[in-house]
């Protein structure tokens, strides 16, 4: 990892502060990537992307709320975690280590709707992000806005949705997999973000999780955290579980969890976290993705989705169902709110809430 700097220098050779405040629509450009390095991309040309539109006949759409996805939950926030910037995010700015359920269960459904939204959604998730800074453990400084940080974050959302069928449902062919992949460039640009760290093909991202891998990903504190603390510790329940039930099934439940997440990380992933992983627990894993392989499909259709993707599949005539209005954590600065409520009050407190750092955030 380079060294920190706190200055680049423009194309005309002028210096220039890195401005960790700046936002996508700040009129402020950021110069320096997710590790601190001098970036002048922002001074180019718009690049030429692979794009597919998002919709009712888009596999985002049909696959992005699959509730197999759930089981993926570990796995997405490990790969999150193990980047530097990422992982030190948790510990200096979020509520993850004191309700580590309760962040998911906020932030999960907010990153589903995105996919549905025209947007709006997205931008709210990207706007949680403008005070996530600080220090890594090396010096450098870190913005949870800055490209390649953000870019990281939501290519784990959108491969997961790849690896939720390699794994437990039928692999998609190539062309779907591309086809997805594009999609990702279109919910991408929902959030208004640069198109600079953008990847729009299988090969590409394949590439760039062994890059990510050899180079930037990490075992820190926050992932030791995850996959070893929590398995010893007890931590908060889950929302609508008594501390006293929990108290009687959280290690069974914890260590059950834990270990479905060592098995869908891949071996490199594993090394890295110094993780034991024996062919014994392979095949135990390979028995329980073939029981939900073949218990899914004796799902009712509308069974086999997650709110509030299934609701918005059912609004859009793609599935049967009973249609509810998604409620959503509301965003920053307001009380709580439906995702297509316009009328929520605002809060007049002085900076974010321990509520509002804790939700929605995608890192």
């Amino acid at each position: 990892m380079s060294n920190a700097l706190s200055t680049g220098r423009d194309n005309d050779g002028r210096e220039r502060e890195y401005n960790e405040d700046c936002g996508p629509e700040s009129g402020v450009t950021t110069d320096f990537d997710s590790l601190g390095k001098f970036d002048d991309s922002s001074n180019r040309g718009k690049r030429e992307l692979k794009r597919a539109p998002l919709g009712p006949d888009s596999l985002l759409w049909k696959w992005g709320s699959d509730n197999r996805i759930h089981l993926l939950r570990g796995y997405t926030g490990v790969l999150q975690n193990m980047h530097p910037a990422i992982g030190q995010s948790l510990l200096d700015h979020s509520k993850f280590f004191e309700e580590p359920f309760s962040r998911l269960e906020r932030s999960t459904p907010q990153i589903i709707y995105s996919i549905y939204d025209d947007g709006t959604r997205a931008k709210q998730i990207r706007d949680y992000h403008h005070g996530i800074k600080g220090t890594l453990r090396d010096g450098t400084r870190y913005h949870s806005l800055n490209p390649d940080v953000y870019w990281w974050a939501h290519a784990t959302f959108v491969w997961r949705v790849i690896w939720a069928q390699e794994l437990f449902g039928t692999p998609f062919t190539r062309e779907e997999k591309e086809q997805i992949i594009q999609e990702g460039v279109t919910w991408w640009d929902m959030y208004g973000m640069s198109e600079r760290p953008v990847i729009d093909t299988l090969d590409g991202y394949i590439e760039y999780f062994k890059e990510m891998e050899n180079t930037v990903l990490e075992r820190n504190e926050t992932v030791d955290f995850a996959l070893r603390t929590a398995r010893v510790e007890p931590v908060s329940p889950p929302d609508g579980v008594s501390q006293r039930v929990w108290n009687v099934i959280w290690k069974p439940i914890m260590r059950s969890v834990i270990w479905i997440t060592y098995g869908t990380l891949n071996d490199k992933q594993r090394e890295i976290l110094d993780l034991d992983w024996t062919e014994k627990d392979q095949k135990r894993f390979d028995r329980l993705a073939n029981f939900i392989r073949k218990a899914f499909e004796k799902l009712p259709e509308d069974k086999r989705y997650m709110e509030p993707g299934r609701s918005m599949m059912i609004k859009h005539g793609m599935i049967d169902g009973e249609y509810k209005e998604p409620k959503l954590a509301a965003p920053y600065g307001h009380s709580e709110e439906t995702a297509e409520g316009s009328d929520a009050k605002t809060d007049k407190k002085d900076g974010p809430s321990d509520e509002a750092r804790a939700a929605g955030c995608p890192i």
